[in-house]
């Protein structure tokens, strides 16, 4: 079991730091992050280790999550400069694994601060929303503006799962995870989230990475559909794509062993 310790880097960004190995590999979530207060207790940590164990033999994990009271207006590409300070004031130089909105951002870390940024992997992500799930993710801002956190966890899960856990966990979510899940330490960081990852659109800067990528995402996923994964790796001069046949957006969750598998074969390869 990797070991593992939690806190804030630079008293601004909730962390869970994992194992010792040689490497640094900086792990950036997705838009559910704003949903919980920021700390990570003892059995989050435990968790996140039997989570990641296959990396931490090689790697030092660090699952970085976003501040909490993000300014109205914050963008993407801010967020991608506060990771920077993380890295270049903590952390140094370092692999970076972004999911999702975290791949967003992962991409313009690499594009604005390309000597931080070793490897890239953008998981479950690309330049943009696919334009058929827009509405989805509004309707998901919209439920935040009323702090309807259980209904924005199922729309999430709904897109998220290729298995049994696609028809039970978004009913599970809206009912009895009313009482059971964490709610956001600052409402308002859901909210500013959502409309980054919506505003984001990275098809002109992309090609400006220039650390070895790996785009990797389900077929089926409806926010990063093919189309989407195939555009980001054909825009970033050194990049491989790999598409998970069934998979959805969980495909991390659903096709853990082949998502894990095909993310250490391409940073081992470096």
């Amino acid at each position: 079991m990797a070991r593992g310790e939690s806190g804030w880097l630079l008293d601004e960004f909730p962390y869970v730091r994992l194992g010792d190995g040689s490497r640094p590999l900086v792990v950036l979530p997705g838009a559910t992050d704003p949903l919980f207060d920021g700390n990570y207790p003892r059995l989050a940590v435990h968790l996140l280790g039997r989570y990641y164990h296959r990396f931490t033999d090689d790697y030092t994990v660090y699952v970085i999550s976003r501040p909490r009271g993000l300014e109205a207006g914050k963008t993407i590409r801010d967020m991608a400069d506060d990771y920077a300070r993380v890295l270049e004031e903590e952390i140094g130089t370092a692999a970076v694994w972004g999911l999702s909105m975290g791949g967003c951002i992962a991409q313009q870390l690499a594009v604005e601060h390309p000597t931080l940024v070793d490897e890239l992997v953008l998981g479950v992500t690309g330049t943009r929303i696919a334009e058929g799930a827009r509405e989805r993710v509004d309707e998901m801002r919209r439920r935040a503006y009323d702090h309807d956190w259980q209904a924005i966890r199922a729309a999430i899960a709904a897109g998220m799962f290729s298995d049994w856990r696609r028809m039970v966990y978004p009913s599970m979510t809206a009912s009895v995870g009313r009482f059971t899940l964490p709610t956001p330490a600052v409402p308002s960081d859901a909210w500013i989230s959502i409309e980054a990852l919506l505003d984001y659109d990275g098809r002109r800067s992309v090609g400006g990475i220039r650390a070895p990528t790996l785009v990797i995402g389900g077929e089926n996923d409806p926010f990063f559909p093919p189309a989407i994964l195939e555009e980001t790796a054909e825009a970033i001069p050194d990049a491989e794509l790999h598409v998970i046949q069934g998979a959805r957006h969980g495909a991390f969750h659903t096709h853990k062993p082949t998502f894990e598998r095909r993310i250490l074969a391409f940073l081992d390869g470096r």
